[in-house]
């Protein structure tokens, strides 16, 4: 039997040592055959930030050999703030890996290195593994250079065929995607259409990070979807106070028999990630349930409540010349921070991020069908 540990986002600022865990919590995490993680942002002391909209992110030097020392065996950098420091953060993060003889995955200093799977042999089984994100800054996509540095995309149709390949030389795929809506418990509908495609391709697990908040998971056919991990330890401006109630995977693999897993709950205290008493752990079966007959509208009121709070305002905002994004009171805060000096926003950049950006591009549409619907 093999055992594969799989768990979410990680971002470090604060951990100087690169332990970001428990000692119970690492334990597991190096008794599995093949541990996991997504690696959020690249190492610090590498490149300079690139133009973006958000928050620049970077972590310690030092967390990748803190990753190693407490059992990981792969880092994922298919996402959105890997190249936050461009190609001279990614690349330093996939040297500073090399020297700690840790994997990486889906991101790479051309299009080629960024959309080869991993290829494992463990006890004698054999394992495909493909991590792609969905399109933000640094996506190598149908526009970019092929030799430019970046992360794999999602909806690119080499990761479908990849699938197929997989399927016919390993004895499992796995596919672990970085996208959807940041902060809510259920899954876009494109992206859980999108992930039961990649079953019905081949793939036996598919596991989601992104949003930062656990979602639930459900059986297809015979291949399990888990949408999203949540956090496993970020310790940013927005997550340092934050327990980040959590789960990680452990997945158990048999020739021939039907996988099965084991969550493992966690949460943040003290400053690192440690296992959760039952009084503290995520109710699995809740968020399951919102996959269920309520998904409709559950998702209905997520996708509207997100186009107004959020998505159509900074739609008005970038297409405007004014600091006006709809609504009175935030206009004038936008323009006491441009009479301030404050940073100065690039709307170009944020209405190309708006528009190209699948989850938005996602809401909008849904959002203007269900509103139309009403009239």
């Amino acid at each position: 039997m093999v055992k594969i540990f799989i768990c979410g986002d990680i971002v470090n600022y604060n951990h100087l040592d690169g332990l970001v865990c428990s000692d119970h919590l690492a334990s597991i995490i190096s008794n599995a055959d093949y541990s996991i993680c997504n690696f959020e942002a690249p190492i610090e002391g590498y490149g300079e930030p690139i133009p973006k909209i958000g928050i620049h992110h970077f972590q310690r030097k030092s967390t990748i050999s803190g990753l190693k020392k407490q059992g990981f065996n792969l880092i994922c950098l298919a996402n959105n703030h890997i190249m936050d420091f461009g190609s001279e953060g990614l690349l330093g993060t996939i040297e500073e890996a090399k020297k700690a003889e840790i994997d990486v995955l889906g991101a790479g200093r051309n299009f080629s290195e960024a959309y080869k799977p991993l290829v494992k042999v463990i006890d004698n089984l054999k394992f495909g593994f493909i991590n792609a994100c969905e399109a933000q800054f640094g996506v190598l996509d149908y526009f970019s250079n092929d030799e430019q540095p970046g992360y794999a995309w999602i909806n690119h149709h080499k990761i479908d065929q990849q699938i197929i390949e997989l399927k016919k030389k390993c004895d499992y795929v796995i596919v672990i995607s970085h996208a959807g809506l940041e902060h809510y418990n259920i899954p876009q509908k494109e992206w859980r259409n999108r992930y039961r495609h990649f079953c019905n391709l081949g793939a036996d697990v598919v596991v989601g990070s992104h949003p930062h908040v656990p979602q639930g998971y459900e059986k297809y056919n015979s291949s399990y979807i888990f949408y999203s991990l949540g956090n496993f330890y970020f310790d940013s401006k927005n997550y340092i106070n934050k327990e980040d109630r959590s789960f990680s995977l452990i997945l158990y693999f048999e020739k021939d028999k039907q996988i099965h897993f084991e969550p493992v709950y966690h949460h943040k205290q003290d400053g690192i990630v440690q296992i959760s008493p039952k009084e503290k752990q995520i109710d699995l079966k809740s968020l399951n349930s919102k996959l269920g007959k309520e998904y409709k509208k559950y998702h209905d009121e997520m996708t509207l409540e997100i186009f107004n709070k959020k998505v159509k305002r900074n739609l008005i905002y970038s297409l405007t010349p004014i600091p006006y994004d709809g609504k009175f009171i935030s206009s004038l805060k936008k323009m006491a921070r441009l009479l301030y000096r404050r940073k100065k926003v690039d709307k170009n950049l944020l209405l190309l991020h708006l528009l190209r950006n699948e989850s938005y591009y996602y809401v909008a549409r849904h959002a203007m069908e269900l509103i139309l619907l009403e009239k």
